[in-house]
C-alpha cells in the first residue's frame, strides 16, 4: 500500500514537472495544471481573478459569472460585432496561443499585467480585456507575479527571480537559483524571500538583488512562506515543516506524514495549520516550538493546497474530490462535501469576506477543480454550496 501511494504521488509530481519543463510548445501543457485564483479590483470593487490553461477571466464573486465589460464614459456594456454584451475573458489566442499559470496584477486604473507560460508579460487593458503590448522575460513562468513599489518580481521556471521595472519593463536585476521557483516570492520589509525547488529558501535585498541568506530545507519548496510572529513558516518535499527566523536560522521542525506543497494558515491564537500529500491536516503551536496539538488523516488522497482558517473552522480540499471542514480546536470532522464526479481539487483555496469593496452577503470559500464543467465551486463556510463557475 505504501509503495502504491508513493507511486501515485511520484506520477503526480512528475506529470507537473514534465509539463512545466517542456519546451515552449504550448500545446503540451493543456490540462495538466490547476486553476490559479485571486482577487483583483475592477470598477471600484474586488472581483475573483481566474487563470487556467488558455484563459484569464474576472468573475463576479456573488455568482461566479464573468463580469461584463463596461464603457466607463457611458456606463453601458461593451458589445461585440453582433451586439452581444462582452464579458471579461482574456484568451491566449490574442497572443501566440498563450497559456497561463498565474493571476493578473493591477498596474494602474486601466491596465493589468498577465504572465504567460512562454515567458511574456502581457499588458492588458482592463476596460476592454485586450492586449496592448507584450514584454518578454528570460524564462517561462508558472507562478504568480509580485508587484511592489514600481517593481515587478518575476519567478522563473528554470531558476531564479527577475526584477522588472514597472516604468519601462527593463530588467533591473536577476537573482539566479539552481532550480525553478514555482511559487510567488514574499516581501518582508526590504527582503525578498524566495522558495525554490532546489531545496533552498533564499532572502535577497529587494532593491539590488544582493544575497542575504540561504537555508537548506532538505526538499523542494513549492509554496510561498507564511510570515507571522516575525517568523517564516513553510513546508518542503522533505516531509517536514519549518519555523525560520528572519535571519535564516531554523528554529523548529515538525515531521509530517508526507510532502508539504501548500502554504500554511494561522489563527488569531498562533496555531498554525498545514496539510500534506498523505491527506493529513496538522495543527501546531507556534508559541511552543511547533508542538503538535492534533494531527488527523481526513482525506483519502493527498492535499496539495494549503488549508484556510475561519472562525474555528479549518477547511481543506483534496485530490479525492472532496472539501472538508474541521473543528480547529481538535481536528474533528464537521462536514465533508464531494464535488460531483470527484474531480481532483488541486488549486489553492480562496476565502472571501464581505466588505465595502467585496459585494457578497456572507463569507465564501472558493474551491477550484480540474473539471471545466465545475472549474470553481463556492461554498458558505458552513459547507452549503452557493454557485458553480463553468468554462
Amino acid at each position: 500500500m505504501i509503495a502504491t501511494i508513493a507511486s501515485r504521488q511520484m506520477r503526480f509530481v512528475l506529470l507537473f514537472m514534465l509539463a512545466a519543463t517542456l519546451s515552449s510548445c504550448v500545446g503540451t501543457r493543456m490540462g495538466v495544471s490547476w486553476p490559479s485564483i485571486g482577487l483583483i479590483e475592477l470598477n471600484g470593487l474586488q472581483h475573483i481573478s481566474l487563470a487556467y490553461n488558455d484563459q484569464v477571466a474576472i468573475l463576479n464573486p456573488s455568482n461566479g459569472v464573468a463580469t461584463r465589460l463596461i464603457d466607463p464614459s457611458s456606463g453601458q456594456p461593451i458589445r461585440d460585432s453582433e451586439n452581444n454584451p462582452r464579458n471579461w475573458v482574456f484568451s491566449g489566442a490574442a497572443h501566440e496561443n498563450a497559456q497561463f499559470y498565474g493571476v493578473p496584477v493591477r498596474l494602474d486604473e486601466e491596465s493589468l499585467l498577465i504572465a504567460d507560460y512562454n515567458g511574456n508579460l502581457l499588458k492588458v487593458n482592463s476596460i476592454g480585456a485586450t492586449i496592448s503590448r507584450a514584454y518578454p522575460v528570460k524564462d517561462q513562468i508558472v507562478a504568480n507575479l509580485l508587484e511592489a513599489d514600481d517593481i515587478i518580481y518575476v519567478p522563473l521556471l528554470n531558476g531564479g527571480v527577475s526584477a522588472i521595472s514597472k516604468q519601462d519593463y527593463s530588467e533591473i536585476w536577476t537573482f539566479p537559483t539552481s532550480a525553478g521557483v514555482w511559487a510567488q516570492p514574499l516581501l518582508v520589509g526590504d527582503m525578498l524571500v524566495i522558495p525554490s525547488v532546489n531545496h533552498s529558501l533564499y532572502t535577497i535585498d529587494r532593491h539590488s538583488g544582493a544575497f542575504i541568506w540561504e537555508v537548506d530545507l532538505g526538499g523542494s519548496v513549492a509554496s510561498t512562506p507564511l510570515l507571522a510572529n516575525d517568523r517564516l513558516y513553510v513546508g518542503s518535499f522533505n516531509r517536514a515543516f519549518f519555523e525560520i527566523s528572519l535571519d535564516g536560522v531554523i528554529l523548529n521542525t515538525y515531521d509530517t506524514q508526507n510532502w508539504v506543497w501548500g502554504a500554511p494558515a494561522i489563527d488569531e491564537t498562533g496555531v498554525v495549520y498545514l496539510a500534506d500529500l498523505s491527506g493529513y491536516v496538522h495543527a501546531l503551536d507556534s508559541h511552543n516550538n511547533l508542538a503538535e496539538l492534533w494531527s488527523v488523516q481526513v482525506a483519502e488522497r493527498g492535499i496539495r493546497a494549503g488549508p484556510v482558517y475561519f472562525e474555528q473552522r479549518v477547511m481543506v480540499s483534496a485530490r479525492d474530490g472532496k472539501v472538508y471542514w474541521l473543528d480547529s480546536r481538535d481536528g474533528e470532522l464537521i462536514n465533508a462535501r464531494e464535488i460531483e464526479g470527484a474531480p481532483e481539487l488541486l488549486g489553492d483555496l480562496l476565502l472571501l469576506e464581505p466588505s465595502e469593496t467585496l459585494d457578497i452577503d456572507e463569507p465564501l470559500l472558493i474551491v477550484s477543480s480540474v473539471d471545466t464543467g465545475k472549474l470553481l465551486i463556492a461554498f458558505g463556510v458552513d459547507g452549503r454550496q452557493t454557485w458553480i463557475h463553468r468554462r
